[in-house]
């Protein structure tokens, strides 16, 4: 979402191309109440619930210690036989080594398990600088405590990529766009995690080119997995994206639990989570800190989404706080959240 465009403290009724169903009286009832508790705030806020955002009660919901959960949307394949770390790669965790070429053998050598019960790859204690590298299917990349991996400060270490369908060129600039840190196309099973280890963009250096008006090409995601199925993101800290932070685009069955998100609050479009044109989608229990929307559900982009007419759908979102620099989100009450 541009700066220019931003509407803080307000969920915002989408395109939706195949229309709206007509509301049950437990929705309305919902609607209500939400906007009865805005008006008590000191700062006004439009609050709207969309159907599939804040369902009373989402499919595959399950009990779990603190409330309902929905994280039964991922279907847990099977453990990985095979385990491997970064460092059986070639990989260096001194911060300053390139292990560019690292990850994206490992994960070449990981595919080779996809058809065994797949394996994983995991990123010891270190800070581990690389450019941008694809997963595969059947994969788990587990972060250890204190593991950092660090985008790089080479912007030709993200290559430019084609635009997605529904946006019709790149978001910021005419043409192609950089491609995410970590991404992902057609792939199925693929697990993300770790014990709070630590994904770092390293934005600053595409924020001044956004500042500057010197950017060529629009910026990378710092994770991104298009047109991909039954994927879990869990237990990591995401840091510094150049752009929207986590982007499951074309998606469905994803989870995404234990989070924390963070970036300057001056930063530009560094939206926390924002599912596009995705359905079955699982956002629970994160703090996210950034300096546009927290959460943003998308369809696409004005006449390319349309044209495209692949709305999300089914998106819960339960126990997300933070804030931005306009306002935040609590347990109680959801704000801040751009659609």
């Amino acid at each position: 979402m541009d700066v220019q465009e931003k509407h803080p403290c307000m969920w915002r009724w989408h395109r939706w191309q195949d229309g709206l169903r007509r509301p049950s009286v437990a929705l309305l009832l919902g609607a209500m109440a939400l906007l009865g508790w805005s008006s008590l705030q000191s700062t006004p806020a439009w609050v709207a619930v969309s159907p599939a955002a804040a369902p009373a009660t989402a499919k595959h919901d399950v009990d779990v210690a603190g409330g309902r959960s929905c994280v039964e949307f991922y279907r847990p394949v099977g453990p990985r036989n095979v385990v491997f770390s970064i460092k059986e790669f070639g990989g260096v965790g001194d911060g300053r080594t390139s292990n560019t070429e690292a990850f994206r053998r490992a994960v070449r050598r990981l595919g080779e398990f996809g058809d065994k019960g797949g394996a994983q790859l995991n990123v010891p204690p270190g800070r581990w600088l690389t450019g941008s590298f694809n997963l595969t299917s059947n994969l788990t990349l587990f972060l250890e405590k204190d593991a950092v991996i660090l985008g790089s400060q080479d912007p030709e270490e993200w290559p430019v990529i084609e635009p997605l369908p529904s946006y019709g060129r790149g978001r910021e600039r005419l043409g192609g766009r950089h491609i995410s840190l970590i991404h992902g196309e057609g792939l199925s099973d693929v697990v993300i995690t770790g014990q709070n280890g630590s994904i770092d963009g390293q934005g600053k250096m595409w924020w001044d080119l956004w500042w500057n008006r010197t950017l060529k090409h629009t910026r990378g995601h710092l994770l991104e997995l298009v047109n991909s199925e039954n994927i879990l993101i869990s237990n990591l800290t995401f840091r510094n994206s150049p752009f929207w932070t986590i982007h499951p685009v074309y998606c469905s069955n994803v989870v995404l639990k234990n989070l924390t998100v963070l970036a300057p609050l001056h930063s530009p479009n560094t939206d926390g989570i924002d599912p596009d044109s995705s359905s079955h989608v699982c956002i629970e229990d994160c703090y996210i800190e950034s300096g546009d929307d927290l959460v943003a559900v998308k369809s696409g982009w004005d006449h390319y989404g349309i044209a495209m007419a692949h709305p999300s759908s089914n998106i819960v979102i339960r126990r997300v706080s933070g804030t931005t620099p306009t306002c935040s989100v609590s347990e109680s009450a959801v704000k801040c959240l751009g659609v």
